[in-house]
């Protein structure tokens, strides 16, 4: 399970890397494989019919955690937690 910082409206990472709100697909899909240690189960969602209509979607599915892209920009758009039961307050 990842130990990860929450910084409403802007960002969610630790010290060596952050998914911030607005950065290209390709630079979370570097995050990831950089980080291929310790993040797994990484899911890619996306719309083979209308790829361009709906929401490109990072799933970290062992952590819960969705990285939603716009899907014409393919910006970070929503960072959203699947799984409530992951996270400690």
């Amino acid at each position: 399970m990842l130990d990860l910082e929450v910084t409403p409206e802007r960002s969610l990472g630790n010290e060596q890397w952050e998914f911030v709100l607005g950065m290209p697909f390709y630079q979370a899909v570097n995050i990831l494989k950089r980080q291929d240690s310790c993040i797994k189960g990484v899911q890619v969602w996306y719309s083979e019919a209308n790829p361009l209509s709906l929401d490109l979607v990072l799933y970290l599915s062992q952590d819960g955690i969705k990285l939603i892209f716009d899907p014409v920009s393919q910006r970070l758009k929503v960072t959203a937690f699947a799984k409530f039961s992951f996270l400690n307050f």
